[in-house]
């Protein structure tokens, strides 16, 4: 009787002991999501106002091989190639849509020399142009890998710095290019 007695009064005390803890600690405080020592990369988007639902086409044009993939989306939002002609893959249509909403950069610099030592000879090695649905347009020259390869200069509009876009987004649309998704 008395072992239960006492397993009752630690287990009540575990509980109040908790019960103190949590009311005491503040909202969100929790163990960092990422292993000690991991850098965490501040992530931007290249046109943060986009939304996919904003693109009325797309294309993307090799500079040097003069390869095409055009995309528009109709009045029953449905995906029609351009170029290639053929009928595009509406869920690989969508993942491109998403990656230029979400096309990420990690940093931007003001060249301090001519845009050639950044691959812009004198395009760079894809081009990337949007037709918005209000009739604007979005247009970025991609350029050489960043020595650490880790990400792509690239030249946005007519802004006047040069980002550094993530690698692995402008990979996904060179294969694109390369691997049209249209049958």
């Amino acid at each position: 009787m008395k072992n239960r007695r006492t397993t009752v009064i630690v287990l009540g005390l575990v509980f109040i002991g908790v019960a103190i803890w949590s009311l005491t600690t503040p909202p969100g405080t929790s163990a960092p999501a990422t292993p000690a020592g991991t850098p965490i990369l501040p992530f931007y988007r290249v046109f943060p106002d986009l939304a996919v639902l904003d693109i009325a086409a797309v294309q993307l044009r090799s500079p040097e091989t003069q390869a095409v993939l055009a995309v528009r989306v109709d009045s029953d939002g449905v995906w029609q190639a351009i170029a290639p002609q053929g009928v595009p893959d509406p869920a690989q249509m969508t993942a491109l849509a998403r990656t230029l909403v979400l096309l990420p950069y990690t940093t931007t610099l003001v060249p301090d020399s001519a845009l050639t030592v950044y691959g812009f000879i004198p395009e760079g090695i894809l081009s990337i142009e949007l037709l918005l649905t209000d009739g604007s347009t979005a247009a970025i020259a991609v350029g050489y890998r960043t020595p650490s390869e880790q990400g792509y200069y690239a030249v946005v509009d007519d802004r006047a710095e040069l980002y550094i876009l993530d690698r692995a987004p402008v990979d996904y649309l060179i294969s694109l290019l390369r691997n049209p998704p249209i049958a």
